[in-house]
């Protein structure tokens, strides 16, 4: 028996659907704007250059996109395949096919978008992302089907939160060993301290829902304190990273909330923190906190605001409100929310939200954090409690005769 035949049925049905969330955002942005056009040179000249190799090295972010666009494509598919009836040795075989002619017909469609510039050598670098993703996949049939064992999910779901809040501490992920860019780095907080209140809210509320998310580890305190150092520490060697005054006092605020919560039952203070995190929802979606001129429009498109503007900035936000919605499902989890019920809530509460921000100045309103809800709603199924089966009434004894 193949590792994967341990799956469980829910975590079959995950990775599935995750795939093809996979494939229709790979779309996507390969497609959009989505203005579809004859080719202006015509069909044939267009074929033609799109069989042209102009050479493989299309600049660094263009290469790091491609690989990475289909990292999690080779990762995603591969499972899908091995939970499959394929024989075991054409999985491989199967997922690269399959993902390199995908990738193609992608390049191919992009002949009739007028803002695209085809390339067979984004192929090339799609085929490679797609193998990235075979190598990490190979031990993940193993670790996902450990997740049967509900001591583990206790452990895999809050950690996975913690990784992702430690990203974004770090985003944008770039190391840099420079010593004027740590003493830059320090400057916002030794030199330059500034105040924001809602950075400090948000630092404190961070570091607050890491402690309560490690609080399952024992020791807890040591982890989180560990933690909280190399967020901070790792600034000081990120590009783009620095360490603020009020980031650095909110953190600490939220250290030594996070002592005074851990006092509590773990259901009592998984109910004040999920109310805080909406909280927090409600506070960031509303903010500069006052009304524009003029009405903007609403994007019914997903994902139209992060191809516009700074890539880097859109992601952020996009991780962001990744990190607060998945938060406040795993705390829905913990006191005992049915997740449907829930995902629908958090949907239209953001939706809502995002439909003020038409009056807001600086906002962007659209329908792609309305959707995140729904995305971990699909990754939450493996974590989510079981069925119970059917309670069999009380026996009656007998009662013995004297």
């Amino acid at each position: 028996m193949s590792e994967t035949a341990t799956l469980s049925p829910p975590m079959r049905r995950a990775i599935a659907r995750l795939d093809w969330i996979c494939l229709l955002l790979a779309t996507h942005g390969s497609l959009y704007p989505w203005r579809l056009a004859w080719p202006a040179a015509g069909l044939s000249r267009a074929w033609e250059e799109l069989w042209a190799v102009h050479g493989l090295w299309s600049g660094l972010g263009d290469v790091v996109g491609n690989v990475a666009l289909f990292t999690p494509l080779g990762v995603l598919m591969l499972l899908h395949l091995e939970g499959s009836r394929l024989p075991p040795r054409w999985r491989l075989p199967a997922m690269l096919v399959l993902g390199t002619l995908f990738a193609w017909l992608l390049q191919a469609l992009q002949v009739f978008v007028p803002e695209r510039d085809p390339e067979l050598s984004d192929v090339v670098w799609n085929l490679l992302g797609l193998l990235v993703g075979a190598a990490l996949a190979r031990g993940l049939p193993a670790l996902l089907a450990r997740l049967g064992n509900r001591a583990l999910q206790d452990q895999a779901l809050p950690l996975g939160l913690a990784a992702l809040w430690l990203a974004l501490e770090w985003w944008p992920l770039t190391p840099t060993i420079d010593w004027q860019h740590v003493k830059d780095a320090l400057k916002p907080l030794l030199r330059e301290p500034a105040w924001r209140t809602l950075g400090a809210l948000e630092a404190a509320l961070g570091v607050l829902a890491l402690g309560h998310l490690l609080r399952g580890l024992r020791p807890a305190a040591p982890w989180l304190v560990g933690v909280l150092l190399l967020a901070l520490g790792g600034k000081l060697f990120i590009a783009g990273q620095a360490i603020s005054f009020s980031h650095a006092v909110g953190a600490l605020a939220g250290l030594a909330a996070a002592a005074a919560l851990a006092r509590l039952p773990a259901d009592r203070s998984a109910i004040l923190l999920l109310a805080a995190v909406l909280a927090w929802l409600t506070l960031d979606g509303l903010r500069p906190f006052e009304l524009a001129g003029h009405e903007s429009s609403f994007e019914f498109i997903p994902f139209v605001a992060m191809l516009q503007g700074s890539m880097q900035a859109n992601t952020l936000a996009l991780m962001t409100a990744v990190f607060w919605v998945g938060l406040a499902m795993a705390l829905g989890l913990q006191v005992g929310a049915r997740l449907g019920g829930l995902a629908a809530a958090l949907s239209l509460w953001l939706l809502l939200l995002e439909g003020a921000q038409v009056w807001l100045p600086q906002r962007t309103a659209e329908i792609t954090p309305a959707l995140v809800p729904w995305l971990w709603l699909v990754l939450l199924q493996p974590f989510a409690p079981g069925p119970r089966g059917p309670v069999s009434p009380p026996s009656r004894r007998r009662r013995s005769a004297r």
